[in-house]
């Protein structure tokens, strides 16, 4: 697609209003149709007519196909060729509109018997064109051959462009700043949608004209269908804070089904998108296990689905859609994908729910991310842990001294100042002792096993930090004399960009760092202190490090 719009470029002389034209744009295209990759959008403009766009569905009066420029455009023509090489869907009933400000649109060419539309410009400047059919008229696929302009503006890349909305609200200009937020709310959604409902190969709709409408045939609420969005302008006027019914309607257009089929799924499909994904704040699970069913559709189905992906397979929307849109679902996916049949889910999701119907589709927190406070320790109880066997690494050294670049506290060439950290650190009320400078002196973790003085103690603390980012849901392990174990859970911050991770502090802030080439890093970076309560009744007798070289333990110590 490097070569972008087809543009003729022109042997006549220039002229000084022609130059000031000429130069660079990009084209950015928005499409109602899904389509497959082997037939993407943007290959109705690449310079070359034997790839085209096809849509995979039929087009609609109310679907089209847009291109938006980055810079105004203008065009001495326009030729747009439709169809395939056989000569089927060719277009003969639609028309091309052309806009300056992409807003208010003018036809400027209709489409003949052979499927082309073509239109003489002289120069005007557009910001976007459109391809759309007469009303009252479809066409079983959308065949783009070729799109050419003829204009000293270079397309020099055309790209398929963010999902958003296409908001028309004049009749109701009372509702601005409803459909602002709706807007808003569609266009932060999509990607994400689109995402969760992605199937191989397939392209969704990038784009939805959404009408605000108003009389008595119009629906209740909203509906999606043929390229457009209907929002009732009674709704919306009623409901001021139910902006967010046009994120379900958005999972409608991504969704891009052929059929409405299960319905149920389908619309159960986009209340997880709206409440489970989009705004699980507003979210209240709220069924009667009497008389409810996993095929109530909506809000009912959106929970179940939720709690299923909670518990058996966290991909079950991805693929119950992927199924529904390439016409392969059938009830007995639900077995396939979890194990058990629908019926069986249901009735543990009905249980889960009369356990506990506030927490049913909420995830558990790992041990890791929950709320802890730090041991109290007793002044002048702590009791240094000597690490001196289990050093595997150079994680502090004297200022000036060079090392390797695959050494250091971060294995890649960067270490503490023994200047800055010194033999002790005392923070939380625990004294940590260091290991001398240019030796090893860090722990680098790999399942190291760390012998601890077989004594009782109330609490257990480790210095340290994460190289490589922060590391979550680290696991230690302590081994008591009697043979028994406690796992504790942590998440270890970066030595650069503390996180402020539950059961974390601060021990030590150092100035700069030392790099390997003998010089100063002059930025700050620090060590952390991790409490953990032990079982004050036993002997404890070992500590097993987790198997992640990334964390680095340079002391431990054990307090009452």
């Amino acid at each position: 697609m490097g070569a972008g719009l087809s543009c003729q470029a022109q042997t006549q002389t220039q002229t000084p209003a022609t130059l000031a034209t000429a130069g660079e744009t990009e084209a950015v295209i928005y499409s109602t149709l899904p389509s497959m990759t082997v037939h993407r959008p943007e290959m109705a403009m690449d310079a070359n007519e034997v790839s085209y766009f096809k849509s995979v569905y039929g087009m609609g009066d109310g679907d089209d196909f847009t291109v938006m420029f980055s810079r105004p455009v203008p065009l001495r023509s326009l030729r747009i060729s439709t169809g395939n090489a056989d000569g089927d869907n060719l277009l003969t009933k639609g028309f091309v509109e052309i806009s300056t400000d992409g807003t208010r649109w003018s036809k400027a060419a209709t489409f003949n018997a052979q499927g082309v539309a073509s239109a003489t410009l002289q120069n005007q400047t557009i910001a976007a064109l459109r391809i759309k059919l007469n009303p009252n008229s479809a066409l079983p696929s959308l065949v783009l051959r070729e799109i050419t302009l003829d204009s000293p503006v270079k397309v020099t890349h055309v790209s398929w462009g963010a999902g958003r909305a296409f908001s028309d609200y004049s009749v109701a200009p009372d509702l601005k700043e409803w459909a602002r937020k709706a807007d808003q709310q569609m266009d932060e959604s999509w990607a994400d949608t689109a995402a969760l409902l992605y199937t191989d190969n397939f392209i969704t709709p990038n784009k939805v004209n959404v009408v605000y409408k108003s009389g008595p045939d119009v629906t209740g609420v909203a509906a999606t269908g043929g390229g457009e969005m209907t929002v009732n302008v009674a709704w919306a006027r009623a409901h001021p804070d139910d902006t967010g019914l046009t994120v379900h309607e958005v999972a409608h257009v991504v969704q891009a089904m052929s059929a409405y089929d299960p319905v149920w799924l389908i619309e159960g499909t986009a209340d997880y998108v709206r409440w489970v994904k989009f705004e699980p704040q507003n979210f209240k699970v709220n069924i009667n296990p009497k008389t409810a069913t996993y095929h109530d559709s909506y809000r009912t189905t959106a929970a179940f689905l939720a709690w299923c992906e909670l518990n058996y397979d966290s991909r079950l929307v991805s693929k119950l859609n992927r199924d529904t849109r390439l016409g392969a679902y059938k009830i007995e996916n639900f077995k396939k994908y979890t194990g058990k049949d629908v019926d069986t889910l249901w009735s543990e999701f009905l249980a889960a729910y009369k356990t506990d119907p506030v927490n049913v589709i909420t995830p558990p927190v790992a041990a890791a991310d929950r709320p802890r406070a730090l041991p109290v320790v007793k002044a002048g109880t702590s009791v240094a842990v000597d690490l001196s066997k289990s050093f595997n690494a150079v994680g502090i050294t004297r200022n000036g001294r060079t090392f390797g670049a695959d050494n250091g506290f971060d294995s890649g060439g960067a270490a503490f100042s023994g200047a800055l950290v010194g033999k002790t650190v005392t923070a939380q009320g625990v004294q940590f002792s260091l290991g001398a400078p240019d030796m090893n002196n860090i722990v680098a973790a790999r399942n190291s096993v760390i012998a601890l003085p077989r004594q009782k103690f109330s609490s257990l603390w480790l210095l340290g930090a994460a190289t490589e980012g922060g590391q979550r849901g680290q696991t230690f392990v302590v081994t008591y004399s009697d043979g028994s174990v406690q796992t504790l859970s942590q998440n270890l911050s970066d030595w650069f960009s503390p996180q402020g991770f539950p059961g974390e502090s601060r021990g030590l802030k150092t100035e700069y760092r030392n790099l390997g080439t003998g010089i100063k890093d002059p930025r700050p970076f620090s060590l952390y202190t991790y409490g953990f309560a032990v079982d004050n009744t036993k002997a404890v007798q070992s500590l097993t490090l987790p198997d992640n070289p990334n964390i680095k333990i340079a002391a431990a110590s054990l307090a009452h």
